[in-house]
């Protein structure tokens, strides 16, 4: 009998990073949430200013944690745990803190100059008036679509945040039950 092949992981298609990013979206809210759920109260408790400006850099603090914690654990957060996704360096090693941190941060920009039209929108929509859309919507879907372009256009399909930290996205094999 011949020996099994080993798998190669080849790079990750847009579809699936995408489905991956929506999941770890979700979860990043609910990051989010818990963590001015936890902030506000006990900022109110000590009696501290509610325009002082700790709610921004404590979010982005738990956000990396998540982040920072799933890809120097295994390269992958639930998202791409779910769809056998994994992120590594691109000499085929796990990821360590600086790195996944300055990932986090690089995802965050290019996902924030994607949807920054829109989120300038918001304010006049929960006032219930109702914004003039096309221009932002158009303009984000083009920073969206570049943003795609370039993961498409690279032969390894990495993401703008990939390539300025010298990552890589693969997809690995199903784990086989017993």
């Amino acid at each position: 009998m011949s020996e099994p092949s080993e798998f190669v992981p080849y790079p990750a298609p847009l579809w699936r990073r995408i489905a991956a990013s929506v999941y770890d979206a979700l979860l990043l809210i609910g990051v989010w949430m818990a963590t001015t759920m936890i902030y506000v109260p006990l900022r109110d408790a000590l009696g501290g200013d509610p325009r002082n400006a700790a709610l921004p850099p404590l979010l982005f603090i738990a956000g990396a944690a998540f982040f920072g914690w799933s890809w120097t654990h295994g390269g992958q957060t639930p998202g791409m745990l779910a769809w056998h996704l994994q992120v590594r360096r691109a000499d085929a090693n796990g990821l360590r803190w600086p790195i996944a941190v300055s990932r986090y941060a690089l995802m965050l920009l290019t996902w924030g100059l994607c949807l920054l039209p829109l989120a300038l929108l918001l304010p006049d929509a929960l006032r219930s008036r109702i914004p003039h859309l096309g221009g932002s919507v158009l303009f984000a879907a083009t920073a969206v679509l570049l943003a795609a372009f370039t993961c498409l256009r690279d032969g390894r399909r990495r993401a703008p945040c990939d390539r300025a930290a010298g990552t890589e996205v693969v997809v690995i094999p199903r784990k086989r039950r017993h």
